[in-house]
């Protein structure tokens, strides 16, 4: 593999803009945010081996898919970091032998690691010289590694990479539940599968596609204010900072919530609003009451979580969120609170009333 910095073209996602490089092997795509030699340190590296089934055809059965699109989030939410994308089917073995495992656990009830067994093959054969050689070509030692696989941070730490491990979280479906809970229990993985289902712990959110994800800004549930639609809650935050600007627009009609932020936060702070950082509370509550107000399945959904305490769990953010470790303001989980509240004084005089 030979990785070559002067050969690269943009690369426009959902996400955000990302640079992709020239390996110098097909089998190996590196991508970045930003230029892939200013990472700066312990960045944050996803090492992915490629599942052709969910990232092309959308398969449901494997979380694939689901953890590159959610490592690509959390790069492009900070502004930098790196994706080497292998193709490594089936655990190392291709996509033939993929294919046949499957199958054997169709037709004969069994679970991925029993299928595997069955077939007389080793349950991980995956090895990532490849982005091991990525790393100190660019001179960098120390990660933050966006997986729950053990095994493949003992494979950079065995070859001198210092790994700090950041969980991916996955999207729990009836298709690969107990996928997910062969992983932990028979693969060694860590994913995080607990949910929060005690009447009186607290609710923690942050990913829109996660259990209470439609608390977030970044749901995908549009709302009308002030004669526009707004496609999220954080387009129409975001665009406000700029509000009678031709910006707002601009912001206003960008595909997705990631780039709506991105973009806002493209332009120097110059450009804000000087009474921002005043009225940011005061616009953000305008949105969330639009959005539980014009959604009736989402006043459902808020008003169930009863007196639960709602907390936007985010490393991001400590302002909005709780900053990862509580030792932030929460905001946005107090304005969602107090949304509650008030949408369940509103039923209790519409029932008086009655």
């Amino acid at each position: 593999m030979f990785l070559s910095l002067d050969n690269w073209c943009s690369l426009p996602t959902p996400m955000g803009n990302f640079r992709m490089y020239d390996s110098g092997d097909d089998s190996v795509r590196i991508i970045s945010f930003g230029a892939i030699e200013e990472l700066g340190s312990e960045p944050l590296i996803r090492v992915h081996s490629s599942c052709i089934a969910s990232e092309v055809f959308g398969a449901l059965d494997c979380d694939c898919a689901d953890q590159l699109r959610e490592a690509m989030k959390l790069i492009a939410s900070e502004g930098r970091g790196l994706i080497v994308h292998l193709r490594q089917e089936g655990r190392g073995h291709g996509l033939a032998l993929k294919i046949r495992a499957v199958r054997t656990m169709e037709r004969r009830n069994l679970d991925t690691a029993e299928a595997f067994e069955m077939l007389g093959l080793d349950q991980d054969i995956r090895s990532y010289p490849q982005a091991v050689n990525v790393l100190k070509h660019i001179g960098v030692n120390t990660v933050r590694l966006i997986s729950n696989n053990p095994r493949k941070k003992a494979y950079l730490e065995e070859r001198g990479v210092s790994v700090k491990t950041v969980n991916t979280h996955p999207s729990i479906r009836p298709e690969n539940a107990e996928y997910l809970r062969t992983k932990n229990s028979k693969l060694g993985h860590c994913l995080p599968l607990t949910t929060q289902t005690d009447a009186h712990s607290d609710i923690l959110f942050y990913h829109s596609d996660q259990p209470w994800g439609e608390l977030s800004n970044f749901s995908k549930h549009s709302v009308f204010i002030d004669g526009r639609i707004w496609p999220t809650v954080e387009h129409f935050y975001q665009a406000q900072k700029f509000s009678g600007t031709s910006t707002e627009e601009e912001i206003r009609q960008c595909a997705t919530p990631t780039l709506a932020k991105n973009r806002a936060y493209e332009f120097p702070i110059t450009s804000v609003r000087t009474d921002w950082l005043i009225v940011r509370k005061g616009i953000m509550l305008q949105g969330l009451r639009a959005k539980f107000n014009q959604h009736p399945e989402l006043r459902e959904l808020l008003l169930s979580s009863v007196n639960r305490r709602l907390i936007e769990h985010s490393k991001q953010d400590a302002y909005w969120g709780d900053g990862g470790d509580c030792s932030g303001r929460n905001v946005l989980g107090q304005l969602l609170m107090q949304i509650r509240t008030e949408l369940r004084n509103e039923l209790e005089t519409q029932s008086l009333v009655s």
